[in-house]
């Protein structure tokens, strides 16, 4: 897999997600190497579908408020929760069981 990054990344004033399709772990670690080199975009990958996503002001309001209003909920029924932020969970095996 070749993958090439444009020399200069504008950033855009709204979010944007793109799902690039199933990949293998393989895959998934070699994209995610290319795009540590890239400010501003956050990479996850979950049971082979790889999400990048565009990080602004509008996320980071976005997901302070439902932070907030998740731990208000979470306190509001007795529902002990731990939050983590940006903590980084990744296991090659381990998928997502409902």
């Amino acid at each position: 897999m070749t993958t090439q990054l444009a020399e200069k990344i504008i950033p855009l004033p709204e979010q944007r997600l793109i799902l690039p399709g199933y990949q293998s772990w393989q895959e998934f670690k070699a994209i995610q190497a290319l795009m540590d080199q890239v400010a501003g975009v956050r990479i996850s990958y979950l049971d082979g579908c790889v999400e990048l996503m565009t990080t602004g002001e509008g996320h980071e309001t976005i997901k302070t408020i439902l932070g907030f209003l998740l731990e208000l909920y979470f306190c509001e029924m007795g529902i002990e929760d731990i939050p983590v932020g940006n903590a980084t969970r990744e296991s090659e095996t381990k998928g997502v069981s409902f």
